[in-house]
């Protein structure tokens, strides 16, 4: 190792929220206002998972001693391997949706976006439609390596003609809103 072993031009300069931001600028641009895209914190799960059922699925941890006395497992099987590697206790994970003037019922979720304390690589978990119209696959879940491959996925997914045609939809609808306000 010496000092070419590493680059030091900051070739990523903007974290992927701020790309996404910016991307979604030109869809309230575009539609004179009448769809927004947003970019929001969230704090909830963003891949598919299991709900535990049954009756009281959230004391399945604990046991009874030969008392009856509630006990809290003390030990148990551990992975070293998660005291190792990276320790990255800092989060940033986003929902993108648009919503549509006049309709405040109404969110399109279109992806989440997931990372730690390294912008990059990202988690993204686009909505099965998007994801198609992304990589032609049905896979929901892609790891962005840098700044332009996530403007590209921005790019290809604001401009597919699945979301092309919701938000012609919505900007339709938007304005039979305000037709009806105007009557009323």
């Amino acid at each position: 190792m010496n000092k070419e072993t590493f680059c030091f031009e900051l070739l990523d300069k903007y974290p992927p929220e701020t790309i996404i931001r910016n991307s979604l600028k030109q869809i309230e641009e575009a539609t004179r206002g009448y769809v927004r895209g947003n970019i929001e914190e969230y704090d909830g799960p963003i891949h598919s998972y299991t709900r535990k059922m049954g009756r009281f699925p959230s004391l399945s941890v604990f046991t009874l001693d030969s008392e009856g006395r509630l006990q809290v497992p003390e030990e148990g099987k551990g992975d070293i391997q998660e005291k190792l590697g990276a320790l990255d206790n800092e989060k940033h994970r986003y929902e993108v949706f648009l919503t549509a003037k006049g309709l405040e019922h109404y969110r399109y979720r279109m992806m989440f976006v997931d990372y730690g304390t390294v912008s990059y690589p990202v988690r993204i978990v686009l909505n099965e439609t998007l994801a198609i119209a992304y990589s032609g696959k049905c896979i929901d879940m892609f790891y962005i390596d840098s700044m332009r491959e996530m403007e590209e996925l921005m790019e290809a997914v604001i401009n597919c003609d699945a979301v092309v045609s919701l938000i012609q939809s919505l900007i339709n609808e938007s304005m039979r809103q305000e037709a009806n306000e105007r009557v009323l």
